[in-house]
């Protein structure tokens, strides 16, 4: 069994004109949804064998946010390739890691995330499944979903039966950790 963990980066900031998107920061609440969402992974044992992070400033900085949160034996890659990938692209990420590895967490950017979660969440359970009717709505910054595959290979990870098992949002978690 594989299982994917799939965190959005949390809300940057737009307050200088002049940054480049790739280098926009997290804002306060950002910052404050990451570490409630670091709270949430703590809480809930989640232990990714290996982290792929994109390069943009915010998904960084998301990632240090959670690490404290998280065991500190993780391989984690930073990947340019990342930054804005396409649902695809993260699907052939998902595909080319090593088989021993059992869980893998990417923090990346949407529309990418979100397309990925609701194609390894079951688009045909959409309607039936009250995760992935929260997730086809919306899959906001700082959230985090888990999906569950009944694959013992990455590389057939679309071959076989993929399962959304977690969605959570910051937003969830208020009156949990505050």
């Amino acid at each position: 069994m594989k299982t994917i963990y799939l965190l959005r980066h949390a809300k940057s900031s737009w307050s200088g004109p002049e940054t480049d998107d790739f280098d926009r920061p997290l804002n306060e609440r950002g910052r404050r949804n990451t570490a409630e969402i670091g709270q949430y992974l703590a809480k809930n044992d989640v232990r990714p064998d290996v982290i792929l992070c994109s390069v943009a400033a915010r998904a960084q900085e998301t990632l240090s946010i959670i690490r404290p949160f998280l065991p500190e034996n993780q391989k984690i890659k930073i990947d340019k390739e990342l930054y804005l990938a396409s649902s695809e692209t993260l699907r052939k990420y998902l595909e080319n890691i090593d088989e021993s590895v059992n869980s893998v967490m990417i923090v990346a950017h949407n529309p990418g995330l979100h397309e990925l979660a609701l194609m390894l969440g079951g688009r045909e359970n959409i309607g039936t499944s009250a995760l992935l009717n929260r997730v086809m709505l919306k899959f906001p910054t700082a959230a985090f979903a888990t999906v569950g595959s009944e694959a013992h290979s990455w590389s057939k990870l679309s071959e076989n039966k993929t399962k959304l098992t977690d969605f959570v949002c910051p937003k969830d978690l208020r009156s949990q950790y505050n």
